[in-house]
């Protein structure tokens, strides 16, 4: 049997199946946003204006514990605005964290302030948790396995503007050592204090049919989307046991796989890449997409397969 088909056989045996379809249409989003309802400096409305501007398709809301009532203003809003809320409290072992809650259903009682408890209610609703900041919280690897996180902030444009603390890599590679369908998420956390904008330097890019809050949350929770600072994945797609990107002009595509494992194409200078294409290592646990344009800015898939 030809290698390519026996690695394919083993995918099979081990029940993996591939992530992404990329048939549908991109839609740009961010999700870690803070308006007047908690310590964001401008309104919701004036929230969604720049970011439609910058021809965003949808926002999540993440106020700090407070759930957004909308009251029918998101009808004559310029783009999708998706509920959420931001988490914060000790587990019970003591270890603070932040978590984002998108999704999140407005029967969510957090007048109780329960840290764990509305975690775990929001989690059973439906909403997708993510694990904010991690490396700006102080948190390590370990730690965010202990909690049903479907993924974590690898990138948080605030944290990095802040103080350097936004990028979160080594801890999802760690994370993904022990849980390889973990995801990545790009976001900005932009709360508009004047002087320190922070904003449209993270964001998602979710294929899906429609924009609209249960086909965007439904593609998120599979997976299907890519995290990015600027940098454009158009399309990901398999052919037996081998994976082939279409990018925006990038002068390095890489395929990471577990610890030092890894493989990728870098450019000459004043050459851009366009296409790669690379054969998934059957013995690898997971593997990631990670592109880097001229100016250093960055975008990652989430791992390339699921497991049943």
């Amino acid at each position: 049997m030809e290698t390519s088909a026996l690695a394919e056989d083993l995918r099979q045996e081990k029940k993996i199946t591939y992530r992404y379809d990329t048939s549908g249409r991109w839609f740009k989003g961010s999700l870690h946003l803070h308006t007047v309802r908690s310590d964001g400096h401008l309104t919701l409305e004036k929230v969604a204006g720049k970011y439609a501007r910058e021809q965003f398709d949808f926002i999540a809301v993440t106020d700090h514990w407070s759930l957004p009532e909308f009251n029918g203003e998101c009808d004559s809003l310029p783009l999708l605005v998706i509920p959420g809320i931001e988490l914060d409290g000790y587990d019970t072992l003591g270890v603070y964290y932040h978590v984002l809650a998108i999704g999140v259903s407005l029967r969510l009682a957090i007048g109780i302030r329960n840290f764990t408890k509305v975690m775990h209610t929001a989690y059973v609703q439906g909403a997708v948790l993510i694990w904010a900041h991690p490396h700006w919280t102080g948190n390590t690897p370990r730690q965010g396995l202990r909690h049903k996180f479907h993924g974590m902030e690898v990138y948080n444009h605030s944290s990095h503007c802040e103080n350097g603390s936004g990028y979160a890599l080594s801890h999802w590679d760690s994370v993904l050592d022990r849980h390889p369908d973990f995801l990545g998420f790009a976001t900005d956390d932009s709360h508009f204090v004047p002087g320190q904008p922070y904003w449209k330097g993270g964001w998602v890019m979710v294929n899906a049919t429609a924009c609209t809050d249960d086909e965007i949350l439904d593609a998120i929770r599979r997976g299907n989307f890519y995290a990015t600072q600027g940098p454009e994945f158009k399309s990901i797609e398999y052919a037996r046991n081998k994976v082939k990107v279409e990018t925006s002009p990038v002068v390095s595509i890489r395929l990471i796989g577990p610890r030092r494992a890894g493989k990728w194409i870098n450019v000459a200078e004043k050459e851009f890449l366009l296409q790669a294409e690379f054969e998934l290592p059957s013995d690898w646990p997971y593997a990631r997409l990670e592109i880097e344009d001229a100016s250093g800015k960055r975008a990652w898939s989430n791992p390339l397969w699921h497991h049943g």
